[in-house]
This record gives structure tokens, sequence and C-alpha cells, in this order.
């Protein structure tokens, strides 16, 4: 027994005498690990972040400071400019410009020319056909439409070939049939020596040919037949100039044309498109009186303006009595009829 007591107090101190050193192991990582956390993490920085300061000067480059340099020698050397005098006149003209001579009035025309109508000229001059009208001696003709009689040289149709016209017309038993008669019937009975023209409208404006032409066999056959093809034909085209369109329009370009007589056939409601001077619209009466006005004295010629209504507004119908008279027309109105 002593024996075995002995025994197990020797094993008890070996376990003591290696736990010790085991414990005392783990006490130093501990208090190492400790010391790391503390220093690497707790332990406060107090370094202070770069700065990058630059002295403020400015360092020119090498050709610029060479260039500067050769630029003052130069404007030392040169000279200044010579100043010279300004010259003064006491006259070179007479104060008072000499008189005109005395023309002719015949031979004096103020009014230019339309370009278009120049080139039209030209064309029927290079054809021959210019020459042959200059060397014809107009002859004046009789011509009645719708019961409207005149006589003159240069005839010229203005006909509103609109919508509202050709419902007004077939309102008050005109057809297009009875139309084209009324037209094809006048121009059958003009002389070869008068001139005349056909103008359509409506906003657009064209004619039968940009100039007047002589009334025989063979353009009176084309005539007919181009009445036929576009009496209420939508498609119009002229290359004679003009600044707004509808009534206004086709009276600048009948102007042109320099007629004598004048037979407008209408509704009396005209209607133009929008320019810089105008609105869309209804076109004013006042209007179409100023157009004429202005029209009568650029070209210098009164032609006598005959027109012929279909179912007209009694606001319309005054104005048109009003502008027949002044041009010394007729109108007539086919809702009296």
């Amino acid at each position: 027994m002593c024996l075995l007591s002995k025994e197990s107090a020797g094993a008890t101190k070996r376990i003591r005498s290696k736990l010790g050193p085991l414990a005392l192991a783990l006490v130093i990582q501990v208090g190492l690990l400790c010391l790391a956390v503390f220093v690497v993490v707790l332990v406060p920085e107090f370094k202070s972040d770069p700065e990058f300061v630059a002295q403020k000067k400015i360092y020119l480059p090498q050709k610029e400071l060479q260039h500067k340099a050769a630029l003052a020698e130069f404007q030392n050397a040169a000279s200044s400019p010579m100043q010279m005098e300004r010259i003064s006149t006491a006259a070179l003209l007479p104060d008072s410009m000499p008189a005109l001579p005395q023309l002719p009035s015949s031979a004096f025309n103020p009014i230019e020319r339309n370009p278009a109508a120049l080139q039209s000229d030209a064309l029927l001059g290079q054809s021959g056909v210019l020459g042959a009208l200059h060397g014809l001696k107009a002859e004046s003709s009789s011509a009645s439409l719708f019961g409207i009689e005149d006589s003159g040289q240069r005839i010229l149709i203005l006909f509103d070939n609109s919508a509202t016209v050709w419902n007004k017309a077939s309102a008050a038993g005109v057809t297009t049939d009875a139309f084209v008669r009324e037209l094809s019937a006048l121009v059958d009975g003009l002389n070869a020596n008068t001139l005349f023209g056909l103008v359509p409208f409506a906003r657009q404006v064209g004619t039968f040919h940009d100039y007047m032409i002589a009334a025989g066999a063979r353009n009176k056959q084309q005539a007919k037949g181009w009445i036929v093809k576009n009496v209420r034909s939508s498609r119009k085209s002229t290359r004679l100039p003009f600044q707004v369109d509808g009534i206004q329009g086709a009276l600048s370009v009948a102007f042109q044309m320099e007629p004598d007589v004048v037979f407008i056939v209408s509704d009396g409601d005209f209607q133009r498109s929008q320019t810089g001077k105008t609105r869309a619209g209804d076109v004013p009466w006042k209007d179409v009186e100023k157009t004429l006005r202005g029209l009568t004295r650029e070209y210098g010629i009164e032609p006598r303006i005959h027109f012929i209504g279909f179912k007209v507004e009694p606001q319309g119908a005054a104005a048109i009595r009003k502008i027949t008279r002044r041009y010394k027309g007729q109108f007539s109105d086919f809702a009296k009829r």
C-alpha cells in the first residue's frame, strides 16, 4: 500500500510539472496578442497627409521669349509711319446739274418691262412669230359674253373656276357645257388680227399663253381645245410674276398683257393665301380696288372691265358695280335672271 501511494504521488508531480509551463506559454501568447492589438489598432497615428506645394511662377518657352525679344528690337528699329495730310477741294462740279434734254412724250416710258415678258418676247423673236405680230395691224373685234357686248383690239377673259363658282353657276342654270360654248363662241367671233388671252384662276393663277395671241384659225382651234380641257381644271401655271394669288394675282397677270377689254367671270367670293403683307381667307373688296389702282398707275392703261357674276352677294354686287362704273364696264348677275 505504501508503495502504491508513492507511485501515485510521483505521477501527480509529473503532471503538475507539465501543466505549469503550458499555462505560462498560453499567458505569454495572450499577452503578446493584446500588445499587438493595442499597437496596430488602438495606438493613434500622428502622421499628417502629404501636401504638394508649388511656387507661383510662370516660365515661358524659350521660343516665345526669343520672339518677344525680336519683336521689341524690330519695333525699336522701325520708324513711325509718315502722316499724310488730307486732300480737300473747294468744288469739282457746279452746284446745279444741267437740265435734261427735252424728249417727246411718246419716246419716254418710265415703266420697266417685266422680265418674264422680255423672256417671252425673246422666245417669240427666235421663232419669228413676234415679227409677224408686229407686222400685223391690230384690228378691233366685237365680243359678247353672257349678254355683255364690247369691242376691242386686245381682249382678255378672266374666269374663276373654283368649286363655289360652278355650284352657283349650276344653280343659276349655267352648265359647264354652256360655259364652254360661250367662251368658244367669243373666240370664234374674233377677227384674225385681234389679240386675245385666257386667264383661269381660283387661288392659283394660270394662262392659256403668257402673252396675247392673234385670233387666227389655228390659234382659235388651240384655244377652244384648251378651254374644253382646262375650264374646270385645278392645274394652272404661268411664268408671269405676281405677289398675291387669287383675284389680285389674276389682275396682275392680266395687266401685264396690256388688254383694252377685260371680261371677269366669278361669283364675287374671292380667296387668297397668306403672304408677308396679306392674311389668308376672304379678299376684301377694298384690296381689289387698291390692286386695280396700283396696276393702272404701273402700266399706264385703263382697260374696260366687265363682270359676269353668279349669285353674287349684295355687298359684293355693290363693290362690283363701283368697279365697273369706274372702268366703264358692265355688270351682269345671273341671280336676277
